[in-house]
């Protein structure tokens, strides 16, 4: 009787353990989630001369390791002329579209991030350039060069979002980014992003 009773103990206490190891699996495979967020980002460049830069990026986090695609706009000003009467004058003398995939590395704290990476692009140019005669006249090439970027990200702590199935949780951050080559350029600004940061 004792050892039938030790069975029945036994076999309760084990299936209970299984039934606790399962619901916490599942727990598991609820609570996590991948690492993906979009952001815009803007602000002050210099190409070959000083003017601004945008763009948006798509970003994918698996580990440490950071993949991201980059689209980046930028342009540079040039002073129509040296007299200044009231406001100088100014016109686009460079446009660029970057189209950047990068790898890298980013860290995770509670409530904010820091990543670096660099990879490939290829750039699209138009320059305005002039004749002998002064007229000004686009001029465009086509380059590959080597993208790079490092940032610092602040966002929820806690998924609080209600937007969109509670993934479209806000973030925002300072961006370092440009590129080296044939005609290389940096920039500084913000950035605004949406979606999951970190594993919630």
């Amino acid at each position: 009787m004792v050892k039938k009773t030790l069975k029945i103990v036994l076999a309760f206490v084990l299936s209970n353990s299984m039934f606790s190891q399962q619901t916490s699996d599942v727990k598991l495979k609820e609570d996590s989630n991948p690492i993906i967020y979009i952001e815009g980002f803007g602000g002050p460049s210099v190409v070959k001369n000083v003017g601004v830069s945008g763009g948006v990026e798509l970003n994918y986090q698996s580990g440490k390791s950071l993949f991201s695609f980059r689209y980046t706009n930028s342009a540079g000003y040039t002073r129509k002329s040296n007299i200044v009467i009231v406001f100088p004058a100014y016109y686009k003398s460079e446009d660029n579209s970057e189209y950047a995939l990068l790898y890298g590395r980013r860290w995770l704290m509670d409530n904010h991030s820091y990543s670096v990476s660099t990879g490939i692009s290829y750039n699209n140019l138009e320059l305005a350039v002039k004749d002998i005669d002064g007229n000004r006249f686009a001029h465009y090439e086509n380059f590959w060069a080597v993208p790079f970027e490092a940032n610092y990200k602040w966002f929820y702590r806690k998924k609080k979002s209600k937007l969109i199935y509670n993934a479209m949780i806000p973030s925002v951050g300072v961006k370092l980014f440009g590129h080296i080559g044939t005609y290389s350029f940096a920039g500084v600004g913000v950035s605004v992003g949406f979606g999951l940061s970190k594993k919630y």
